[in-house]
């Protein structure tokens, strides 16, 4: 488990590396926590997959949380981010980079407990839904995908299209209904006769639409929505 905490307060960066240490300790988890004390820092060392979690203060000089983020956003769209503030109005700044959670600067042990209970919980449902296998169009041999790497199955004419956390595409004949079957139960939805989403990676339901945290906008079709609806409701009970 690699951590990483952002924060230009060492005393900040200091008291959560402990609480962070006790959660760990308990649990009997090993660990790796790196502490950083500028969000240039960390944006710049940053590449995909190198953090599980990343601990980021919203207040910070030269680049801010927020910015820092974004940065973090262009490169890796699987990390959790949880920002760490003292404004109680920053939470609404958050779902521009699908964040799992918010920390206040005053908090306290069992706060800590809960969120890192909620957060292996995901990281565990996306590890156990397994691959899938495709015959790819252009490339000889079979592909097997890591399904919670998919973003979503898109379907175009008679060709299905799987799409990445980290921006690869993958080309191969199907049918997306044959898909949407071989993955009932592993966490994609039907949206439109077009694409199958991995609910994982929906970051807000608008009822007619959803908004992936790629910032991919798409509609949900009117025979869809009570389906999806159900599916978001039970991913939010989960937690």
């Amino acid at each position: 488990m690699n951590i990483a905490i952002c924060d230009d307060q060492k005393e900040c960066n200091f008291k959560l590396h402990h609480m962070l240490k006790n959660y760990f300790a308990q649990k009997e988890i090993i660990y790796k926590i790196t502490e950083y004390t500028s969000g240039v820092e960390l944006s710049k060392t940053y590449s995909s997959g190198m953090y599980d979690f990343i601990f980021l203060d919203v207040q910070m000089p030269e680049l801010t949380g927020d910015k820092t983020a974004e940065q973090i956003r262009s490169k890796d769209l699987s990390v959790d981010i949880i920002f760490i503030t003292n404004m109680r109005d920053q939470p609404l700044m958050g779902y521009n980079y699908n964040a799992k959670g918010f920390l206040f600067k005053e908090v306290f042990q069992e706060q800590i407990d809960q969120l890192m209970d909620r957060l292996l919980g995901e990281i565990n449902r996306r590890k156990d839904i397994g691959v899938y296998s495709i015959k790819q169009k252009y490339v000889k041999g079979t592909m097997h995908l890591r399904l919670s790497r998919i973003l979503y199955f898109e379907s175009r004419n008679k060709d299905i299209i799987a799409i990445t956390t980290n921006g690869e595409t993958f080309e191969f004949r199907e049918k997306l209904s044959n898909v949407e079957k071989e993955l009932s139960g592993k966490g994609f939805i039907r949206i439109n006769r077009s694409f199958l989403v991995n609910i994982s990676y929906v970051f807000k339901d608008f009822s007619d639409c959803l908004v992936m945290n790629t910032g991919e906008n798409f509609s949900i079709s009117k025979n869809h929505r009570d389906s999806v609806r159900k599916a978001l409701i039970l991913k939010g009970s989960d937690r």
